[in-house]
């Protein structure tokens, strides 16, 4: 039987993601469910191959650059962001023109993007600008747990000013039709507030009463099986033991910090909302130990067991 295809791009040349990549496509559990195509830099794979792979290619090999050879490893640079941003261009083509089953995406730095010109602060605001989806959403999976965050690579000062009920209401909407799609129909959701104790009343902040508890009425009137906005400790524990299928949280580190206390190497950034699966590792470009051979390809496998589980109940089919 055929294996099919799945785009892997190399992320941020001056990061982990060769490293990560490399040990990934060459695991024994990856080799067994598909056919990665792997998108980046020429110069880039090539310093790695042998460090990694003892020069073996097992894997397509799409060139998206050939600049890597001016990249300084563990820094930020203008070079690694147009490397990283070129392979985000090829792959996510190859991936509409139906070559790919799924999408998975290496660790970029926001601040070689933003070095490079790079207007997105990330890749699920560029994946989402080049498929022309309107609706995306940050949700992160780790085992059976799914969560999903209403504002994302924002400044705390600013979240609350971010939180609206059309916001809210969409981001589970998107969450939840994905999983029905994927995981099993009937998705139980804990909703999160966004102050201690959900606001208390209002006592401890106003955001519960005038945007999470409206939005709360719309998603339950409309099927959704979901609680009214708890606080973010007693969610966790809910979703934690089991209870529910997703949890939707109000902004990043109210998921990643329960999420990283949980497993680390298990999390797994899927963007919902695509006309494909996209899904990366749930940790950065881990510039302080890039180079060292130190990096874990865990959560790299787990993203490409995630896309391959989950692309082939996406209803669009692929030319493999």
């Amino acid at each position: 039987m055929t294996k099919p295809h799945l785009a892997v791009t190399l992320g941020d040349p001056a990061g982990i993601g060769c490293e990560i990549v490399c040990r990934a496509v060459s695991s024994s559990a990856v080799k067994g469910v598909c056919s990665p195509v792997i998108f980046g830099d020429k110069q880039s794979l090539k310093q790695n191959l042998f460090k990694y792979l003892k020069n073996r290619m097992p894997f397509e090999f799409v060139e998206s650059s050939n600049i890597g050879d001016s990249v300084e490893i563990g820094i930020p640079s203008k070079e690694a962001g147009i490397i990283s941003a070129s392979a985000i261009y090829k792959a996510v083509k190859y991936c509409v023109d139906g070559k790919a089953l799924a999408l998975v995406t290496a660790p970029v730095s926001k601040e070689s993007l933003k070095m490079a010109g790079i207007k997105y602060p990330g890749h699920t605001e560029m994946l989402a600008s080049l498929t022309k989806s309107k609706k995306v959403a940050m949700m992160m999976a780790c085992g059976n747990i799914h969560s999903v965050m209403v504002t994302r690579h924002i400044p705390i000062s600013k979240i609350s000013e971010n939180i609206k009920i059309k916001t809210i209401v969409e981001t589970v909407n998107l969450s939840v039709n994905f999983l029905r799609k994927t995981v099993k129909k009937n998705i139980k959701v804990v909703l999160c507030g966004l102050n201690p104790h959900a606001g208390d009343n209002s006592i401890l902040g106003f955001e519960e009463k005038k945007f999470i508890l409206p939005a709360y009425k719309i998603l339950k009137n409309s099927g959704i099986d979901i609680t009214k906005p708890l606080p973010a400790d007693s969610a966790w524990l809910k979703i934690k033991n089991g209870q529910y299928d997703l949890i939707c949280a109000m902004y990043h580190d109210q998921v990643m910090i329960a999420l990283k206390c949980i497993n680390a190497a298990k999390i797994v950034n899927v963007t919902v909302g695509l006309p494909f699966v996209r899904t990366s590792p749930g940790h950065g470009t881990a510039f302080d130990i890039a180079g060292k051979n130190e990096a874990d390809a865990n959560a790299m496998i787990e993203a490409i067991l995630y896309a391959v589980r989950w692309g082939k109940k996406n209803i669009r089919k692929v030319k493999c």
